[in-house]
């Protein structure tokens, strides 16, 4: 091209060339090319026009404008262009003298897309279902590759209703998709998300509480959409490779219904980890930073380092991951992404990868923020809570049990001096030495205490580690593990007490790597008899992490795992039943994935695979040692990004505002969080030597405060949302002003912060506070309240079930009024069950003297008689109202002459314990409870021979009396 040509038209036809496709003249058309760009002549002189050709046929116009014409212009001259370019054409035109089909916009940086056939067919007539106004059009990264368009052709001839994928997503089959092995919240999820994209969303947002399945539904869902919508494939992202080969698994352990093949054996499955992706894979699953990797032409990892994405992806992409086009594997490679744990920053740093390909984005997370929200255009499709999730059995609930002590409340001081008891029992003063270990090289030394050194509970395993507070901890978690945290259980039928001796699969949360290995050696030292594998640290710093980690989950050992963010989130392990938090977090978002861990259901097989004695998964519980359950957190990840290790140190990040490079607004917030931790532990001078070099009357705590709200960007979507102006580069360059341009500020800080040892405590003692389970009551007394309104507000719904207690109708007449009742209030609040209201009963200290959990169709019934009054004003256990209807009715068989021996009174006993525990009693279930205790029906018959009373006439007349 001459040099008088506009840089936009150049690399306009640059973008083509790198698509493949052959830019040319008219009259240097080559025969035989598959793919060329004719550029005509202009329309109008900033316009400039390609007219694309596949196998000599005409089916597209690219039309390129200066970059100040508005797009919405051009995309209706593109209309107008591609008809009368196919009417000049004639026979050469693809549809024949119809318009063009492929229509592209651009202003040589920027491409539009708009396929007509989305809404018609080859031939021109209308589609059913057609978008009201026609096909739309989409921002695309660059055009498509020729050869592309000619599969696209070849479909569009194939299928004449239904020509594109667009038009497919609209007519997507119910069969074979079917309830039957999908759970509800699944199959509501894939029939919301097929809607979405039948309407021609771009980003639909799946929100699935942890553990209820999210994985399984977009296998099913790629299933589908590869079989029945024909896409060409499907990739999988995720942002940490032990959740690519969890997802890897999930795929290839799904067989879909009616099939006896494996979905793998039917389309081509790749857990991509280095190399190119082949144009057989159909489902491909990456991480985003390896497709960065590939995208980019930066050099790939080896397939075998699990720590890239953890430990140098993010320094080799900088603020943003850029991209660049990559004909091996191009925008138009994959028709669908699905990103899991979308919830986190990776539209942020990786976001270009995300907009490079021109495809359906499919969001997975548990705990949307506004980020997400904002990202996915507020277009959430299905939305399934926790509390729906343990509702419906999807998910198991938890308790808390709180452990505190002096220091980790209250902090303590490293005493300068400390008392030492000689042999002969004399008592003197003596210097105090401790030991300090530098964090970078985890080198020790010895270290002499000249004056007392206080710490806050802030500075714990910052800037002090206490051995005694961490030992105390898991010393308490030891001797209150199977009394108070998994105490004995009651059997309900036989009354026999079952007591646990193995100790459950257990994850405690530490600080750091530091903190973490403190924490082993503090558990083996605990539990001196059970080996060094009986514990063991999982982080990404830990050697063969990827073995201990798949030993955790399935077998016996270990019982305890340690680990700072490796398992914190995504991470599946269905036996745990403990999460133990040693360390805090204030992100709302982190905190439900951490507990996520706990919730995934097992089968009782399972369970007892890794866990002999376990029974049953019904409930798992956080050990709190830190109070992390008792504050608000924050719909964002903590400031410091510890979850996206490694972070940028302080001397980085001011050596970066030395240099005046840009920040990104990731490196603000780990920057407003490392400061905030420094000003936690400063002392008056350091603080006085910071703040001499800041503005007038402005304290270290401002400073802070102003990379805070720079760091915001919830509220900046918020603002721009309503329409408010926000300039995030602004906001940055302000916040970090005097960092920038004060170099005493900035070598005040590092001054402050240069102490890189962490000192050990292990003079001061600690003492227990606290160590009780903790009851929710605010949220049991919303229960509470909930229901009465609920009760009030359905009265008359409420009224068979009040008659049939009145005139103590046949208990299994109760049962069903009950049951009734439990479906019409299922049908409009999904979780609100027995469990969840006989726990807030308990939690309100009303139903005393019971257990929270197990409940079940007795316990609601219990509340139900308390609501209604039928015991008075007392709440009375159900057993208790049985056992008082048994002495009742004994006394009135003594008044009429009728006596028991021993033998007999031991059976009416075991027919009052069936009716308190199913609040009804046949000759059945009789048998069925008595076999396994005392010989069976057949003894109880035996026993009542003699008696005045039938045995089945018996039966009955105790159901009566005793039941509902």
């Amino acid at each position: 091209m001459s040099s008088t040509v506009p840089q936009w038209a150049t690399e306009s036809a640059a973008s083509l060339e790198a698509a493949g496709w052959r830019v040319c003249t008219p009259g240097t058309r080559e025969l035989g090319t598959p793919y060329e760009a004719v550029q005509t002549k202009p329309p109008e002189p900033d316009v400039v026009l390609f007219v694309l050709y596949v196998r000599g046929q005409m089916c597209g116009v690219v039309v390129a404008g200066a970059p100040q014409r508005v797009p919405e212009d051009l995309s209706e001259e593109t209309g107008r262009l591609a008809a009368r370019a196919a009417a000049l054409g004639g026979s050469g035109g693809w549809r024949g003298g119809l318009p063009l089909p492929f229509r592209y916009v651009t202003d040589g940086a920027r491409w539009w897309f708009r396929n007509i056939l989305d809404a018609e067919r080859v031939d021109g007539t209308l589609l059913v279902g057609a978008p009201e106004g026609g096909a739309r059009s989409r921002r695309v990264f660059a055009p498509h590759q020729g050869a592309t368009l000619e599969r696209w052709m070849r479909q569009a001839q194939a299928l004449a209703d239904t020509p594109t994928l667009q038009a497919r997503l609209r007519t997507l089959p119910s069969k074979p998709l079917t309830r039957r092995r999908l759970r509800a919240a699944q199959y509501r999820s894939i029939k919301n998300l097929e809607r979405s994209l039948a309407r021609g969303d771009r980003r639909s947002l799946i929100q699935m509480a942890t553990a209820a399945g999210k994985t399984y539904t977009v296998v099913e869902e790629s299933y589908r959409l590869l079989r029945h919508a024909q896409a060409h494939r499907v990739l999988f992202l995720v942002d940490r490779f032990n959740l690519g080969e969890q997802a890897y698994n999930a795929y290839r352990g799904f067989t879909p219904l009616g099939s006896n093949r494996s979905l793998h054996e039917q389309m081509p499955l790749r857990l991509f980890t280095k190399g190119a992706v082949a144009e057989s894979d159909k489902i491909v699953i990456s991480t985003i930073q390896r497709m960065w990797c590939r995208i980019s032409g930066t050099e790939m990892p080896a397939p075998d380092d699990e720590n890239f994405e953890t430990e140098r992806a993010d320094k080799l992409a900088g603020d943003v991951a850029t991209v660049r086009y990559n004909p091996e594997l191009p925008p138009d490679f994959f028709d669908f992404i699905v990103v899991d744990e979308c919830h986190r920053s990776i539209y942020n740093r990786w976001r270009p990868v995300l907009d490079y390909f021109d495809a359906h984005v499919i969001g997975l997370t548990a705990t949307p923020t506004f980020r997400t929200f904002a990202f996915f255009d507020d277009n959430m499709v299905s939305q399934y809570s926790s509390a729906e999730a343990v509702a419906d059995g999807v998910n198991v609930d938890y308790d808390i049990y709180k452990i505190a002590t002096r220091i980790t409340q209250q902090g303590s001081t490293i005493p300068a001096q400390k008392d030492f008891k000689a042999p002969d029992g004399t008592v003197e003063r003596v210097n105090s030495v401790i030991s300090k270990i530098h964090k970078p090289t985890r080198a020790e030394r010895w270290h002499a205490v000249d004056d007392d050194d206080p710490y806050a509970r802030t500075e714990l395993n910052h800037r002090v580690r206490s051995k005694d507070q961490i030992r105390l901890v898991i010393e308490t978690f030891r001797d209150r593990l199977f009394t108070e945290i998994f105490p004995p259980v009651v059997d309900k039928e036989t009354g026999e007490i079952y007591s646990r001796q193995e100790i459950p699969k257990t994850l405690i949360f530490a600080h750091n790597d530091l903190h973490a290995d403190a924490i082993v050696e503090a558990v083996r030292t605990a539990f001196p008899n059970k080996g060094d594998g009986f514990c063991r640290k999982i982080t990404s710093q830990a050697p063969g992490a990827r073995h201990s980690l798949s030993d955790f989950r399935n077998k016996s050992q270990p019982r305890i795992a340690v680990t700072v963010d490796m398992i914190a989130t995504g991470t599946d392990i269905p036996a745990l039943e403990c999460l133990f938090f040693m360390r805090d977090i204030q992100s709302w978002a982190y905190f439900e994935q951490m507990k996520g861990r706990g919730a995934r259901t097992v089968s009782d097989h399972d369970l007892r695979k890794v866990t002999r004695d376990a029974v049953h998964k019904d409930r798992f519980v956080i050990v709190d040692a830190v109070g992390v359950t008792e504050h608000e957190k924050t719909d964002a990840r903590p400031l410091v990004r510890d979850n996206d290790e490694p972070v940028p140190s302080l001397e980085k990040l001011l050596s970066a505002c030395a240099e005046r490079r840009r920040l990104h607004v990731d490196d603000v917030a780990t920057l407003a969080g490392r400061l905030g931790r420094l000003g936690r532990r400063l002392d008056g001078n350091a603080r006085a030597a910071i703040e001499e070099h800041l503005g007038p009357d402005e304290t270290y705590e401002d400073l802070v405060r102003g990379l805070v709200h720079a760091a915001d960007t919830d509220r900046r979507l918020e603002a721009r949302a309503k329409g408010e102006p926000v300039d995030e580069a602004a906001e940055i360059s302000g916040a970090v002003r005097l960092l920038v341009e004060s170099e005493e500020l900035r070598e005040a800080l590092l001054s402050a912060a240069r102490d890189s040892w962490l000192l050990i405590d292990d003079i001061s003692l600690d003492q227990i506070l606290e160590a009780r389970g903790l009851r929710n009551e605010e949220e049991a007394r919303s229960v509470v309240e909930d229901w009465h309104t609920y009760m009030t507000e359905h009265a008359d719904e409420i009224t068979p079930l009040r008659i049939a207690f009145r005139e103590r109708r046949r208990p299994r007449e109760v049962l069903d009024a009950l049951k009734e009742l439990i479906a019409k209030v299922r049908a409009t609040r999904r979780e609100w069950t027995e469990a969840r209201l006989w726990k807030a009963y308990v939690d309100l200290g009303i139903a005393r003297g019971t257990t929270r959990r197990n409940a079940g169709l007795i316990e609601f019934l219990t509340v139900m008689r308390f609501e209604l009054g039928l015991d008075g004003d007392e709440f009375r256990p159900y057993r208790s109202t049985v056992e008082g209807r048994l002495e009742a009715w004994l006394a009135r068989q003594d008044t009429a002459g009728v006596t028991f021996d021993e033998r007999q009174r031991v059976w009416l006993s075991r027919i009052a314990d069936a009716v308190a525990a199913n609040a009804t009693v046949s000759v059945a279930s009789l048998d069925e409870g008595a076999r396994r205790r005392a010989g069976g029906y057949g003894a109880f018959v035996d026993a009542f021979k003699d008696s005045r009373w039938e045995p089945e006439k018996l039966v009955d007349e105790l159901d009566r009396e005793l039941g509902a």
